[in-house]
């Protein structure tokens, strides 16, 4: 057996040397398949499992070498992190190779065998084909004539990588929690939803082109970040805070906002603080000085402000306060301001 902790240890459901044990419980959780065992260690095997409406997240390692074969009628996508060990994925035309920190998926109209060592160690996402098709034609607004096939290898460090696995320890969170509040239907559908978008978005495939030009809506978490920003510009949040704030790692919030917002967290709070700011000198009331709206927005350092604002809107604070002759000047700060 390997030496990495299980993730979802906490949603153990066996540790079983049985073959058809282990084969009954991982039908129930992932898809029907055949079962064949390799010389070598005993079959040890441990699975830990979450699931909701339709969407289930499993943690998977046989301890044997172990080949898989999902039957025909297996209607579901299978996004694997394989977090320890090794193993391979063989399709008619080619081979595809488990990789430590890597993600492989397999798609329902792709015929495949899985072979895994006796330490690979495994993080399944479950996604019924059904689903996934429903959710694309949404976003896409008409019907697809086409199944969806994924790119069959996405390294570690991929964008959707590094979301997918932040993802999945935010749902093993949450699972807990919605049980116990007997969350309504609707709301777990919306979670699933939100996680069917964006490996539609962030995983590459056959639609990929298409819905590029159909964004898909802000995630929760980048909207109530966003909200959050907005609220409290007079003093920025520190990543990590905001992060915690919203429930996700910051990796999670920086490509979230980089995907969706097309900006950083930090670089999106200097522009809605610019926006502020400049709003702010346009409506200022008579008597007002720019010294005061700056204040007023909790920066310190009025002369690099002054350049960063010159650089977007042409033209410095105080040339923006000039410009509405009913307001007074404060002719000892012009000298620091342009």
């Amino acid at each position: 057996m390997g030496t990495t902790s299980f993730l979802l240890q906490k949603h153990d459901i066996l540790h079983t040397d049985s073959q058809d044990v282990i084969r009954e419980h991982v039908t129930h959780y992932l898809c029907p398949h055949r079962m064949r065992l390799f010389d070598g260690p005993r079959l040890a095997s441990r699975l830990s499992a979450v699931s909701f409406d339709q969407l289930a997240i499993i943690e998977l390692q046989y301890g044997a070498n172990v080949e898989i074969d999902p039957v025909e009628e297996s209607n579901v996508y299978l996004f694997r992190i394989t977090l320890e060990g090794q193993g391979t994925i063989v399709y008619a035309d080619r081979q595809v190779s488990m990789i430590q920190g890597g993600v492989t998926v397999t798609s329902p109209c792709q015929r495949a065998l899985i072979q895994t060592s006796p330490n690979c160690h495994n993080i399944i996402v479950r996604v019924p084909r059904h689903r996934l098709e429903q959710r694309l034609s949404c976003r896409l607004e008409q019907r697809i004539d086409l199944p969806i096939i994924f790119d069959h290898y996405f390294p570690e460090h991929y964008p959707g990588t590094v979301f997918l696995l932040d993802t999945i320890k935010y749902f093993a969170r949450l699972t807990d929690s919605l049980h116990q509040q007997n969350a309504p239907r609707q709301q777990i559908k919306l979670m699933e939803d939100y996680l069917y978008d964006s490996l539609l978005g962030l995983f590459i495939n056959n639609y990929s082109q298409r819905l590029s030009g159909n964004p898909s809506p802000l995630p929760h978490y980048v909207k109530n970040a966003k909200t959050l920003i907005d609220q409290n510009l007079k003093q920025s949040i520190e990543l990590e805070t905001l992060a915690s704030m919203v429930g996700v790692s910051k990796r999670t919030l920086q490509y979230g906002f980089q995907q969706f917002v097309g900006l950083p967290p930090k670089a999106y709070f200097t522009q809605q603080r610019m926006k502020s700011v400049h709003q702010a000198l346009i409506n200022a009331p008579r008597g007002h000085r720019v010294t005061d709206v700056i204040m007023q927005h909790g920066i310190n350092s009025p002369g690099h402000f002054s350049a960063q604002y010159k650089e977007v809107y042409g033209v410095t604070p105080v040339q923006t306060l000039q410009s509405n002759r009913e307001h007074t000047i404060d002719n000892e700060l012009t000298n620091v301001l342009l």
